[in-house]
């Protein structure tokens, strides 16, 4: 009985909700195809961006490497200016955390936030902020470097990446002398 009662309400549901109106216009199919293809670009563009530090973290250099386009550029992340395709983007990070000018030890994380994505089709574009912590003498989360990055990207072989990143040094980290 309960359920001849309801009836009404969920013929309701079942034939008027899914010809309901979006933003004062009927949204066809093709519309919401398209509103959750760019919702799961940039799904995919945010998750890119938390794998750069992911990997970088983790020192997982041949991971990190992946994020790049084959034709990409990486500015500003290292000495001696930008590194042009992913296996000179690994060589330079590489080289970077070897060298570790900073003389940053113990556990440290990068943290990005506040990013701001256009797309245009196979291309995007996004601005974000990052921050470099490193574990201080006395154990407490010490900031070490704050950045903004630029960055284009580009679908290739139907995953987004990197064609370039512009690392832009708000706070940059000291650089320490070595240990003798």
């Amino acid at each position: 009985m309960l359920i001849l009662r309801r009836l009404p309400v969920i013929l309701f549901i079942g034939l008027v909700l899914p010809t309901a109106t979006l933003a004062g216009t009927r949204a066809t199919q093709a519309d919401v195809n398209q509103k959750v293809a760019a919702l799961e670009d940039r799904e995919a563009i945010r998750q890119l961006l938390i794998d750069y530090g992911r990997t970088l973290d983790a020192r997982d250099f041949a991971g990190f490497a992946e994020l790049f386009a084959a034709d990409a550029v990486y500015a500003g992340g290292g000495p001696g200016g930008a590194a042009h395709g992913p296996q000179a983007i690994r060589q330079m990070l590489e080289n970077t955390f070897k060298a570790n000018p900073s003389g940053v030890s113990g556990p440290n994380f990068h943290l990005f936030f506040n990013a701001v994505t256009d797309l245009d089709g196979d291309t995007a574009t996004s601005t974000s902020k990052g921050a470099f912590v490193i574990q201080s003498a006395d154990t407490r989360p010490d900031l070490l470097i704050l950045a903004t990055y630029h960055d284009k990207l580009v679908r290739e072989n139907g995953r987004w990446k990197f064609s370039r990143r512009e690392v832009l040094s708000d706070i940059p980290a000291p650089v320490r002398p070595a240990a003798r």
